[in-house]
């Protein structure tokens, strides 16, 4: 990077913080021209090229042509994304070291930061968009310890070692971009995690995501032209930053988290080509539709240039010999038109074509998207027909697809939980021992979902709270809530019972254990031998 010009004017040789935020800046500029494509097409916002539209159109023909530009597109980006990222469903944490799967300290962090509906809202819908989605820890207004940053916000080395973080502040005038490090020792072990920040006094010059048409204007001009953003060379670092990293440091991390598909893509982006071409099909078959509404004639023969003392209009008033005849006038279209024909002259009239053929080629290229994209045909197309053990076949690479993300993210989520721990106070965080657990992406009904689990129980193949946990989906609190539940059930009919018929109560005490006043029902349950049970002694 010796040869390329730091974007910290005055930059001092002897220390690579400017290196590194300009090297950082260059690779997120030149992401930001897939970035804006990507965030038109999950949006439905792209139009076809305007190659599409036929070259010298009328003027008054080309706010037409422009609208069915916008009408043309078939948003299957969106539902290629939300067909994985909406079956990545969150269930908790649990202790790897521990069997009871005893709720975790991670669990009430999780719900103090609002970790599902920031997966569900931004972590998980970005990083299927874009490739990647970042969380950064630190505190704020509030108990949230835990920030969603889109990236457009935010970048990050392939490392993981630094990353920026880009503000504008609309007040004052001022864009800022903030360097996150961490920095190693001659072993290769961390030894420090700081920041600082860069400001230059500029309007914002990274193209806003949420203006569309600037959006589309950036991604024509890095077409035609190549351009994308350049950062310059007029940037300052402000003041030294004294914030406390050490919560981050103990994890080995930045405070910044990133979540990532498997090769950084947005889960659309390998297949623009397919996707622009059946956009464009779409556009054809609605100018055909269009053309068609409004059927084009023709006059054929000879017919007078000017008028005559003969001609009704002459006679009436309407025009004097010798003047042009206007026949788009004279042939106007209304419901009451009546024209008159010279000798000699016919109408033609243009026919409607068929459109079917462009239908079936539409067809075809959603047929190749699913087949090249790994999402079944049916969530792409609502015309698809098939048993169900076929639907559940075609969807096994759907379910390969989720897992593996899920798989990717929960290393992730479960470092941002742990700094976060860390951060609120809780140090021994660093060593506990926890992971992310998924609910099962299981597509079948709940009814053959039910005798799945009953066959499985039954036959001793797996235990009860095995299968409620990893096939039904309960969590660690669902379980012993449900273990309650049981034991409240029993002990109604018990109690209905004449004490003579009453049966003994199996008093089952639940993976988290039983809360005192629960205990001390439960010590008044008779045992095995019709006994009271003694306080400390409950037996099942």
């Amino acid at each position: 990077m010796a040869d390329q010009q730091l974007m910290i004017s005055g930059a001092s040789n002897d220390g690579d913080d400017a290196y590194v935020i300009t090297s950082l800046v260059r690779d997120w500029a030149a992401r930001m021209p897939a970035l804006a494509e990507l965030k038109l097409f999950k949006d439905g916002r792209e139009m076809v090229d305007k190659s599409s539209v036929p070259q010298g159109v009328d003027p008054d023909a080309a706010p037409v042509y422009k609208l069915m530009r916008q009408l043309g597109v078939v948003n299957l980006a969106r539902r290629i994304s939300e067909s994985v990222t909406d079956r990545q469903q969150p269930n908790g944490f649990r202790k790897v070291d521990d069997s009871s799967l005893k709720d975790t300290d991670a669990d009430q962090m999780a719900k103090q930061c609002g970790l599902t509906a920031l997966l569900r809202r931004r972590l998980l819908p970005d990083k299927g968009d874009y490739g990647c989605s970042f969380a950064y820890v630190n505190r704020s207004t509030g108990k949230r310890l835990i920030h969603a940053l889109s990236p457009w916000e935010c970048w990050m080395s392939d490392d993981e070692d630094s990353a920026i973080i880009y503000t504008y502040d609309d007040r004052d005038g001022k864009e800022i971009i903030r360097l996150f490090r961490l920095t190693r020792n001659d072993d290769g072990e961390p030894d420090k995690v700081y920041s600082r920040v860069a400001s230059r006094e500029s309007e914002r010059t990274v193209v806003d995501p949420a203006d569309y048409s600037a959006l589309a204007k950036f991604v024509d001009d890095h077409n035609s032209k190549g351009t994308t953003w350049d950062a310059g060379t007029n940037w300052s670092w402000e003041s030294s930053d004294s914030e406390d990293f050490d919560y981050a440091l103990k994890c080995e991390s930045l405070p910044i988290v990133r979540l990532s598909t498997i090769d950084g893509l947005g889960l659309f982006e390998p297949y623009f080509p397919t996707l622009k071409r059946i956009d464009r099909e779409v556009f054809d078959r609605l100018c055909i539709t269009m053309m068609q509404a409004f059927r084009q004639r023709a006059i054929k023969g000879d017919l007078p240039q000017t008028y005559t003392e003969e001609d009704p209009d002459v006679i009436n008033g309407l025009a004097e010999a010798g003047d042009p005849i206007d026949y788009s006038r004279r042939f106007a279209i209304g419901p009451a038109a009546l024209w008159q024909l010279p000798d000699g002259v016919e109408i033609w009239e243009s026919q409607t074509t068929d459109t079917t053929g462009l239908q079936n080629i539409i067809s075809s290229d959603i047929k190749h998207l699913a087949a090249t994209s790994g999402i079944p045909l049916d969530i792409l197309s609502p015309d698809v027909q098939g048993s169900a053990n076929g639907a559940e076949l075609k969807r096994e690479t759907l379910k390969f697809k989720v897992q593996t993300m899920n798989e990717l993210d929960s290393e992730s989520i479960v470092r941002m939980i742990r700094m976060a721990l860390i951060l609120d106070g809780k140090r021994d965080a660093v060593d506990a021992n926890f992971e992310m657990v998924w609910k099962s992406m299981d597509t079948t009904s709940s009814l053959e979902q039910a005798q799945a689990c009953q066959l499985l129980y039954q036959s001793g193949l797996l235990a009860r709270r095995t299968i409620l946990t990893h096939k039904m989906g309960f969590t660690a609190q669902d379980v012993a809530e449900d273990d309650m539940n049981r034991f409240a059930d029993q002990f109604n009919i018990s109690g209905q019972s004449s004490k003579s018929d009453a049966k003994l109560v199996a008093a089952v005490e639940p993976a988290t254990g039983w809360d005192d006043e629960t205990q001390s029902a439960v010590d008044g349950l008779p045992n095995a031998d019709g006994e009271l049970v003694d306080e400390g002694e409950s037996e099942s």
